[in-house]
């Protein structure tokens, strides 16, 4: 009974209060209401009464707007607070029109992990190698409302410049100052070292001076310093604006931390070297080109002295970029003084003695050194004798002299730094040597620097090419062949094909030698040893001096032909075929020789030829001996008459220029009796004539699509009785045996 609520309820009840109305169920709760009520019943009542909601009147609540406002209500309780979000989600800013919704929730998803500027720098400078430059710059925009990403907005910038987008980079430095993120040091690093790399731009030196004169500006907020200096003197000499140039050079101050250093001295000094190179005005003559480089050398002179003077204060460490650049300087010079005082700077920066007298000297004279005959300079250049004036006036050179220290002997050390040689300093010498014709004092050179126990430079490319160049001043063909099997071959180094014709070109200079043409032949064996394709220069240059050797004999000139048998091949295969791979063409097929290349291959053979054609018409060797030899010659000379037929029926547009793999493309299809490109050709020639190109062309649209002049070519061709051009003799013993 207790179990049961409608019984208990009655037990509980007061006797003198009155049975509970049916009207008051509704105050019990949902379970008791089940006890009194049925609930199918009720259903089925609430479906047949009609529904009137209690704003139905109300048209507002039924309105679009009111549904939107319940909308964004719901939105408005169901977002987080801003304290559960990231910091730099709370901030973000209205969405650019110009991002999708899409872009703008992964870019807030991104966000989401990138809390630190630093971790944004690097995520940026990440995707931006993989191309997401849009990607990255919205995200930037975004960041940059809750957080400092200057280092961000430098990555885009340098990205851009180094695409060669200067205007798109200079907007996006514009946009980033007005976005709040002020540019820093390295911003103007940036941009300037930009500029300075795409200076082949019009314009470039104006916007470089613009931003760089921003930098001293009353409310800039960086402090230039000397890099912004060199980075914008780097964009003036590159674009070869002098005038530029002196006007910030002439602002740098002479102390601080934006005095001078080593690199702006030697972005001066190579700006004036190549502005006396380069910027020749036209139709100057000699002695303007040597006046205006005088004034050059003149002015690098004066700048030598500052530097020096620095040097000895301490104020300033010279390296070897700044001594290559006015030795550099030097060697563009007029003057064999110039060239001379080369090595008295060597001896002044480096500390390695000169090991030739200086030019005009009582110990030149005294050693038997000759005189420079410099047959190119100018007479009024060509001799300096101010030395041997009475007074004790300064003289061209002695802003070179080595200095001494300053103290009492050798009780106070010398305070200076002196430079390290490298491998620029052995060109520079070797450079320097060849112009004053000083070819023992080379070779020392290349010694002490090159020795293990010294420097130990380890040669390179453009040093074994400027030793060759000495070599081939001294008729040393000999040394040449050993610098290339000891120095490149022994070491793994690979010579190049300028190297190898400098070598082949000392052994041409060096003919009268009886072993020239030896030492040749082992140049050409190397080439053979580590080119895939024979140089054509270089073996247009054995053939010569073959055939100009005055000292050969006909098994000079057979062993000559032996050698150049393969390397005939080669030079028929890369005319025919294609050469092998080359670093710029690694991923596509081997391709024919064309343009001076070609000229130079076909040049090749001939002189091989002409080697063929002494000994044949010579009596070097047996009659008997020479068969093979004509053979291979005649050989050869189809081969290039060939070569020279089909490049003129090119030129007078008979036949078509071959494809890239070497081949004449092959006629698929006939128009009108032609090829495709006879067929171009001809309507071409004849389109304002009515000739056969105009006949073709209303033939072709005949039922039969057959040329009128097709059919007649068709047709039974009847032959005419031949005439007789015979004795009569003749022709009656031939009628004669005809009848029998």
């Amino acid at each position: 009974m207790f179990n049961c609520r409608a019984s208990l309820w009655p037990c509980i009840q007061p006797r003198h209060v009155p049975p509970t109305n049916v009207s008051n169920v509704f105050l019990f709760t949902h379970g008791q209401r089940r006890l009194r009520s049925d609930t199918k019943e009720y259903k089925q009542r609430l479906r047949e009464l009609p529904f009137s909601p209690p704003w139905a009147g109300d048209s507002f609540k039924t309105s679009a707007f009111a549904a939107n406002r319940k909308k964004r209500e719901l939105a408005a309780m169901r977002e987080k607070p801003a304290r559960y979000e990231t910091p730099n989600l709370a901030k973000l800013g209205p969405r650019d029109p110009r991002m999708s919704n899409s872009d703008w929730d992964r870019r807030k998803r991104e966000l989401r992990h990138l809390q630190d500027p630093l971790d944004l720098a690097n995520f940026v400078k990440q995707e931006l190698a993989k191309g997401k430059e849009d990607e990255m710059l919205q995200l930037v925009r975004m960041a940059c409302h809750s957080m400092m990403c200057v280092v961000s907005w430098n990555h885009i910038i340098n990205h851009k410049l180094a695409d060669g987008r200067v205007n798109d980079a200079l907007k996006v430095y514009n946009e980033m100052k007005k976005r709040g993120q002020f540019p820093d040091s390295y911003t103007y690093t940036i941009i300037l070292g930009g500029l300075a790399t795409n200076a082949q731009t019009s314009g470039i030196v104006e916007k470089a001076l613009t931003i760089y004169h921003s930098l001293f500006a009353p409310n800039s907020r960086v402090e230039p310093s000397i890099i912004h200096t060199n980075a914008a003197l780097s964009v003036c000499a590159r674009a070869g604006n002098m005038d530029a140039l002196w006007g910030i050079a002439g602002k740098i101050p002479e102390s601080g931390p934006a005095a001078a250093n080593a690199i702006t001295y030697m972005t001066i000094l190579t700006a004036i070297r190549q502005s006396l190179i380069i910027d020749a005005p036209k139709g100057e003559s000699e002695e303007e080109t040597a006046a205006r480089r005088e004034r050059g050398i003149m002015e690098g002179r004066r700048m030598w002295e500052d530097i020096v003077g620095r040097w000895r204060r301490a104020d300033l460490i010279i390296d070897e970029d700044l001594v290559c650049a006015m030795g550099r300087l030097l060697l563009v010079g007029s003057r064999p003084r110039d060239w001379d005082d080369v090595l008295s700077l060597i001896e002044q920066t480096m500390d390695i003695p000169r090991l030739v007298p200086r030019l005009g000297s009582t110990a030149r004279e005294e050693a038997g050194l000759p005189r420079l005959r410099a047959p190119n300079v100018p007479q009024e250049y060509r001799f300096d004798d101010d030395h041997l004036s009475p007074d004790n006036t300064p003289v061209r050179g002695d802003e070179f002299l080595a200095l001494t220290p300053r103290g009492v002997g050798a009780v106070v050390p010398n305070p200076l730094i002196y430079a390290q040689p490298g491998n620029n300093t052995l060109s520079l010498l070797q450079e320097a040597c060849q112009k004053i014709v000083a070819t023992k004092a080379a070779l020392g050179y290349w010694d002490i620097l090159t020795d293990p126990g010294t420097y130990n430079v380890s040669p390179d490319h453009n040093n074994v090419s400027q030793r060759l160049r000495v070599l081939r001043q001294n008729r040393a063909s000999g040394e040449a062949v050993q610098l290339l099997k000891c120095r490149m071959l022994d070491k793994g180094f690979t010579p190049t094909a300028g190297m190898l014709r400098i070598a082949m070109s000392t052994c041409v200079r060096d003919k009268n030698n009886h072993k020239s043409l030896k030492n040749a032949g082992h140049i050409l064996q190397i080439m053979l040893k580590v080119m895939e394709d024979a140089d054509s220069r270089a073996v247009a240059m054995y053939a010569d001096l073959a055939t100009s050797f005055p000292l050969a004999k006909g098994s000079d000139l057979i062993d000559a032909l032996t050698l150049l048998h393969p390397v005939c091949k080669n030079i028929r295969l890369q005319l025919g075929v294609g050469g092998g791979e080359k670093e710029s063409s690694r991923f596509s097929s081997p391709q024919p020789l064309g343009g001076e290349e070609k000229q130079h291959a076909v040049f090749a053979l001939r002189r091989i030829h002409g080697v063929y054609d002494k000994l044949i018409h010579s009596n070097l060797i047996a009659e008997e001996a020479k068969s093979p030899f004509k053979a291979a010659r005649a050989t050869l000379s189809s081969f290039i008459q060939r070569v020279r037929f089909k490049d003129s029926r090119i030129e007078k547009g008979w036949d078509p220029p071959p494809n890239l793999r070497g081949y004449y493309p092959r006629v698929a299809k006939k128009e009108n009796g032609l090829n495709p490109y006879q067929h171009r050709h001809a309507v071409k020639e004849n389109k304002d004539s009515g000739g056969p190109a105009e006949e073709m062309r209303e033939t072709s649209r005949s039922p039969d699509n057959i040329p009128a002049w097709k059919k007649e070519w068709n047709k039974q061709v009847e032959r005419s009785e031949r005439r007789v051009m015979y004795s009569p003799q003749v022709t009656n013993a031939r009628r004669t045996t005809r009848d029998m």
